[in-house]
């Protein structure tokens, strides 16, 4: 099997005001092709904010993200977008 989505050492921090929030610290995974993913855990843990850099909705802090050998981490967001059209989908539990 070969890797199609890989997150090496994400970290995602947000500034509010004067105030580091650290959404994400360290996260990594691969998945390979065929395999199914859920992504599970109590409110605020950031979920969806991974979700978000995973689908190249967000750029990390830092780490790096391959989507099917390519490195999305610092790309444009036009760049981002053809990834997401052609290689993501998205299915929601519940949209707001």
């Amino acid at each position: 099997m070969r890797t199609i989505l890989q997150a090496e050492d994400l970290v995602k921090v947000y500034r509010i005001g004067k105030v580091d929030v650290h959404a994400l610290r360290g996260v990594s995974l691969e998945v390979e092709e065929g395999e199914f993913l859920a992504i599970m855990g109590p409110s605020g843990c950031g979920k969806s904010t991974m979700l978000h850099l995973l689908g190249g909705l967000l750029t990390p802090t830092s780490g790096r993200i391959v989507i099917d050998g390519e490195d999305i981490t610092a790309a444009s967001d036009a760049k981002r977008t053809a990834v997401r059209r052609k290689k993501i989908g998205f299915v929601f539990q519940r949209f707001r």
